[in-house]
């Protein structure tokens, strides 16, 4: 049985400041598990106090409804992607053919490994029709994130038209992601990557 919907709420629980308690480490781990696993929806927040071992007293005191839960979880997976995509990316500085092939790889790597059961943004869209709600901003505003590094890539190896191109590649790497949660497919961590190298290859 999962807890009855949460009231709608127009803005996220702003980012704490400092180092975050162990408790909210605590729930946020565990939300990030059972969320991306099992689905949102199907999750009720009994479930993640008691998985978390804190009150929900505890939980409300970090996150006031469900929504500003989902919305943290969804802010700590687009930080975490954020910055592995940036350190990587500083390590190929001055070379944006090896930050593309990088930003394929990253998200290919172990078959998709990281992406079993798909995109945790497109999943949590697709639990929350609503266009204005705070988890599908979340998740756009990520996705915007990625196509713009990527713009920025194909703009330094003068591309002519950077956007468009960006766009394409971020429907192949969505499309991959998709497949791969969805078919036994050994091949298609290496037919990701071969596609994307010949889109590249254009320029």
């Amino acid at each position: 049985m999962t807890d009855a919907p949460e009231a709608k709420i127009t803005h996220s629980r702003p980012h704490q400041v400092g180092r975050p308690s162990a408790a909210r480490s605590r729930i946020l781990t565990t939300a990030d598990r059972l969320f991306y696993e099992e689905g949102i929806r199907s999750v009720g927040v009994h479930r993640v106090v008691d998985e978390s071992a804190v009150t929900r007293v505890t939980l409300y005191r970090h996150f006031p409804s469900k929504d500003d839960l989902v919305v943290a979880y969804l802010q700590n997976r687009a930080a975490a992607n954020e910055a592995a995509i940036t350190a990587m990316l500083a390590e190929h500085a001055g070379d944006p053919r090896a930050g593309l092939r990088g930003m394929a790889e990253m998200v290919a790597a172990g078959g998709f490994a990281d992406e079993h059961n798909g995109c945790a943004f497109i999943n949590a869209s697709a639990e929350h029709l609503d266009r204005s709600h705070p988890a599908r901003a979340v998740a756009t505003r990520h996705r915007k994130w990625i196509i713009d590094r990527t713009a920025d890539l194909l703009r330094e190896l003068g591309h002519p038209t950077p956007e468009a191109m960006a766009q394409i590649l971020m429907m192949l790497r969505t499309g991959a992601v998709v497949g791969a949660s969805l078919d036994d497919s050994p091949g298609i961590e290496t037919n990701f990557l071969r596609a994307w190298d010949a889109l590249v290859a254009t320029i």
